[in-house]
């Protein structure tokens, strides 16, 4: 393994933990000393990394341990120079970063989501939060609508959604049944969440995902996409699904 892969690896080790801290690397802040404020602030991410692992993606014991071992580098290391803690924010007081980190831990692994309906329904869902489902929709929104999409591209002017989606296939196959399903799946859960234009504009087209429009309106996008990929998994990839064995 070259260095650089070695790098990439060590890096992505704990991405879980480093999601849940995002809120404090984003905006350049440290990770409050204060327990109270620190679970007040990180609540609404667990609950969405909560909602996650149901769906198959890291539990919270997984992004536990992964607090845990980088509190073990450092306390070995406080500078922070593996590979591993690039983009972890340290504790407001940086020699506290460990004994914090392990509070943190032990606060996630224990959590009570699932046993305590004021925690699961008792705090609205927040952009952040709500961003965790969508992990695929925002990149293709990012590709297809955003300052250098293919909506935007002068070839692509006069085309019909459908024609520009069909150029999507294309760039994606053959990877189409490991790529497209997850992304059918996030635009119906994406009108499943947001009931009307206005909410799936403040959503994707504002300040939650960023990704824009182009003028299109959601509720006509998504069940285009949903339609146009569907019709290509059925008609090119069926014969893809095997039986057990």
């Amino acid at each position: 393994m070259s260095a650089n892969d070695r790098g990439l690896t060590e890096y992505f080790a704990l991405e879980g933990a480093r999601t849940l801290l995002s809120r404090y690397r984003d905006v350049g802040k440290p990770v409050p000393d204060d327990a109270e404020a620190w679970r007040r602030d990180l609540f609404p991410v667990i609950r969405g990394l909560w909602n996650a692992g149901a769906d198959g993606g890291r539990n919270l014991h997984e992004i536990a341990a992964e607090l845990r071992l980088a509190a073990d580098l450092f306390a070995r290391d406080p500078a922070g120079g593996h590979p591993s803690l690039a983009n972890f924010p340290r504790a407001e007081a940086a020699a506290r970063t460990p004994e914090v980190y392990r509070a943190v831990a032990d606060h996630v692994k224990h959590w009570a989501a699932p046993f305590d309906r004021e925690a699961v329904f008792g705090t609205p869902l927040t952009a952040r939060e709500l961003g965790l489902r969508f992990p695929r929709l925002r990149q293709f929104l990012v590709n297809y609508f955003g300052q250098d999409g293919l909506a935007v591209d002068d070839d692509m002017q006069d085309a019909t959604l459908e024609e520009g989606l069909h150029l999507v296939i294309s760039d994606t196959h053959p990877w189409c049944p490991w790529q497209l399903p997850g992304l059918i799946a996030e635009c119906a859960e994406a009108r499943a969440v947001f009931h009307t234009e206005e909410q799936l504009d403040a959503f994707f087209g504002g300040g939650g995902m960023g990704g824009g429009s182009a003028g299109e309106r959601f509720t006509d996008f998504f069940p285009i996409v949903v339609d146009t990929f569907t019709e290509h998994l059925r008609e090119v990839h069926a014969g893809m699904w095997g039986r057990d064995g």
